[in-house]
């Protein structure tokens, strides 16, 4: 899978949380697949165009990855999306994963 940032064109854009609700909940979910794979910290999901000009980039943080998913999966599921919510739940695990054998690794001093 390609990841690609979503772009969401709009005349305002108060309401694109509620509109593109499915969209972005998916572009989410994409965006931390990325960024787990490419051992990205920050990644970009989505960009907000008004009137042709990109006014605001929206990203996830590694560090909110497994609450995000956590949260996305449940609007996913609403919107029947299983194919992406199977593929954050393996994403969600493979982080999990990857912090016990870092917290196991770790060496006290």
């Amino acid at each position: 899978m390609k990841f690609k940032v979503l772009e969401i064109h709009t005349p305002s854009p108060q309401d694109i949380f509620e509109t593109h609700r499915k969209e972005i909940s998916k572009a989410i979910i994409e965006a931390i697949a990325y960024g787990v794979d490419k051992k990205r910290k920050k990644v970009t999901f989505a960009k907000v165009i008004i009137g042709g000009f990109v006014c605001i980039s929206l990203s996830v943080d590694k560090k909110e990855f497994i609450e995000l998913i956590d949260e996305n999966i449940k609007t996913l599921i609403e919107y029947e999306e299983y194919e992406t919510c199977a593929l954050g739940t393996k994403i969600k695990s493979k982080i999990q994963e990857n912090e016990k054998v870092t917290e196991k690794n770790r060496i006290l001093v």
